[in-house]
């Protein structure tokens, strides 16, 4: 294996605290989290290594692992990095017996790579780890007919690959509540073990890569906006996707232990991924945890990240997706510019809540699905695609999902104002569009005016549509549903801090409404916001903003306050006051200092 020269890590001023917003209550809350985890009998190598690293259930943990190990029906991907974390963490206190199956388990088992980005993520950094962990040895000796060194070459290569890719274009499966875990968990796994310090610094810069982009759209455990996937639960329900715990851990929100709460318990126990976070030696800086928690002014955040690979159907493999996030202590409304940019589980747009109650976001789609649509990213026959996905993700085709991309469906947001324009064509075999509202707002009118007007908490939102619609009534929410193939919703979202009472924020919309100025094929919407801003937005065509052009080229790779970077430098900046911390990922440095007052 090759020696690497050791990359020395540039401080320029090294901050001792950023503002006293220091996180004192972390310790306490990852030995919380390790002790949680180690009472827990689920078979998995999360609670397996907190039952051994805490000496709680050790005959029990140990009969787990050696069923972990000799279990020929498990395997892949998930698989291989989790169990050679395991057996990294735990490896001196392991009889020689387990230490030969765990090596058995790189030897015999099909370890499938699988055909997603966290996927590959995964699977490389178990071998990586696994070739490093037992070298020199020869192709007989691994599942895969090569040798330590190829099979090591490979996994330096692909990550390498990911981390510039990652930090210049950015992810394929980007900001994801739900896939969060299967990116940061192995991007720490790789921290702590590996020996070759150029790669342990690359995992370094990459973890806070993870939770920069996570910081500058969280509010309260939630991760806000538009996502490249998501499932359905984690979507209506924001605090129950994995992330969640991620945030509480790192962040200190939501102030409450998740896996207590009957109403997200199902998706916070079996997992536990979270675990090997609360066991890392890596330390979020103090400089992230503050962007993450500091809702004391509102701002706009904007991002280009990129479609996952296109392999047909496609004029560019990656094109631009470009994100906007408007952030408050009491909201967030957040958007993609819609489009297909993910297969099977994009979620366009939403506004989310910071409260106390479940289901706290509101949101429109269009339930789409084709053939087409998924041949554009994956290599089977097209014809069999639909019915293939539907068997593993069950919803694919159903006209009721809460997740979908759709070539029908186009955003244009300023601030606090998002217009939503749908353009269906005939003829399409799910054409309707569809809105969640939980059941559980504090406030749900219909307007004389046409608006709907809504509150929870301190948040208000006022939802409009152009064209006529229905309620249905469900467990959990009213779905809203409109059986228009043309139509524009109007959403303002606003909060006490801006408005003062509720009756003032629909005093303020009541006598607004948008206006369609062009026909055809190709629908044009006018509609001035509150503010006084004019939005003017044509389907498949521009977006003006008081007559001047949108420039997704002002989006850059991150634009905002506290995180900026020019798409493929390589070099993210975070800065928040006279703090700044910049991570150059072409030479594997970062540097801190403070801004001169």
């Amino acid at each position: 294996m090759r020696n690497s020269a050791v990359i020395l890590l540039t401080v320029l001023f090294l901050v001792p605290s950023v503002e006293a917003r220091a996180q004192p209550s972390f310790e306490q809350r990852r030995q919380r989290l390790i002790e949680v985890v180690a009472g827990e009998r689920d078979r998995s190598f999360f609670t397996v290594t907190a039952k051994l690293v805490t000496g709680k259930d050790k005959e029990f943990a140990i009969q787990m692992l050696d069923s972990l190990t000799t279990d020929q029906s498990i395997g892949g991907m998930f698989y291989s990095y989790a169990a050679i974390g395991s057996y990294l963490r735990l490896r001196d206190q392991l009889p020689d017996s387990l230490k030969a199956k765990m090596r058995n388990s790189f030897r015999e088992r099909t370890m499938y790579r699988g055909d997603t980005e966290n996927h590959w993520v995964m699977y490389y950094t178990g071998l990586y780890l696994a070739a490093q962990t037992w070298p020199n040895e020869g192709r007989s000796q691994w599942y895969n007919g090569k040798s330590s060194d190829e099979n090591f070459r490979e996994a330096e290569e692909w990550l390498n690959l990911w981390f510039k890719t990652s930090s210049t274009i950015g992810q394929g499966e980007f900001d994801s509540p739900t896939y969060f875990i299967t990116f940061i968990t192995p991007v720490l796994t790789l921290y702590e073990f590996a020996s070759d310090p150029v790669m342990k610094r690359r995992a370094q810069m990459m973890a806070d890569l993870l939770f920069a982009d996570f910081a500058v759209e969280h509010l309260n455990g939630n991760y806000c906006g538009g996502h490249s996937r998501d499932y359905p639960e984690d979507i209506m329900n924001p605090l129950s996707a994995p992330a969640a715990l991620w945030a509480w851990l790192y962040f200190g929100e939501p102030q409450f232990e998740l896996w207590q709460e009957t109403r997200y318990r199902p998706r916070h126990r079996g997992g536990w991924e979270t675990v090997f976070g609360a066991m890392s030696s890596y330390r979020l800086p103090e400089i992230i945890y503050s962007i993450a928690t500091d809702r004391s002014t509102p701002y706009v955040h904007t991002e280009t990240k990129r479609v996952r690979n296109i392999i047909r159907f496609g004029l560019e493999k990656n094109p631009p997706v470009y994100k906007y996030t408007y952030m408050t202590r009491h909201y967030a409304l957040g958007s993609l510019q819609g489009g297909i940019l993910q297969p099977i589980q994009q979620h366009t747009w939403d506004v989310t809540f910071a409260s106390d109650k479940p289901y706290n976001t509101i949101f429109t789609l269009h339930p789409f699905y084709s053939g087409k649509e998924l041949a554009m990213f994956f290599p089977e026959e097209q014809k069999f695609l639909s019915d293939e996905v539907d068997r593993y993700h069950k919803i694919y085709t159903n006209p009721n999902k809460w997740n979908s991309s759709s070539p029908f469906e186009q955003t244009f947001q300023h601030k606090n104002t998002i217009l939503v324009l749908y353009n269906i064509d005939k003829g399409i075999t799910h054409p309707h569009i569809d809105g969640f509202f939980p059941k559980n707002l504090d406030e749900r009118s219909i307007d004389p005016s046409g608006w709907i007007f809504c509150r929870m908490g301190a948040t208000y939102v006022a939802f409009y549509s152009l064209r006529p619609y229905e309620w249905i009534e469900e467990e959990i929410n009213w779905r809203w549903r409109s059986f228009e193939l043309m139509n524009c919703i109007v959403v303002e979202v606003g909060s006490s801090d801006e408005e003062g009472p509720f009756e003032q924020f629909k005093r303020n919309l009541q006598a607004r409404s948008p206006a369609l100025t062009g026909g055809g094929r190709n629908p044009t919407i006018e509609y001035t916001t509150r503010s006084g801003d004019h939005m003017k937005f044509t389907f498949n065509g521009p977006r003006l903003l008081n007559g001047k052009p949108v420039n997704f080229a002002e989006y850059k790779f991150f634009n905002g306050p506290y995180l900026h970077s020019e798409r493929k430098s390589g070099v993210v900046t975070m800065t928040y006051k006279n703090h700044v911390r910049e991570l150059d990922f072409d030479k594997a440095t970062i540097k801190e200092w403070q801004k001169l007052q």
